[in-house]
């Protein structure tokens, strides 16, 4: 049986000191490399955690972009 590839959704704070964006650099293109489709969404003034409304406006419309895209495709 073939691997099964589930998508893959990252939102990473350009400015977060717990988790690193080299981090999130490395994960997401190790996991293209693996065929694994993923979105990365880099917010560049974001730390830990989303604050800003503009940040979670966008950041939550990605989200719900992704699982749109995706939940629809597993379930035509």
């Amino acid at each position: 049986m073939p691997a099964r590839k589930k998508p893959l959704m990252v939102l990473q704070g350009a400015k977060d000191p717990p988790v690193l964006q080299v981090e999130s650099d490395e994960i997401v293109a190790a996991v293209k490399k693996n065929g694994v489709p993923v979105e990365y969404v880099l917010f560049e003034d974001k730390g830990h955690g989303i604050v800003k409304k503009e940040n979670e406006i966008e950041g939550y419309g990605k989200v719900l972009q992704f699982l749109d895209t995706h939940l629809k495709k597993a379930n035509p």
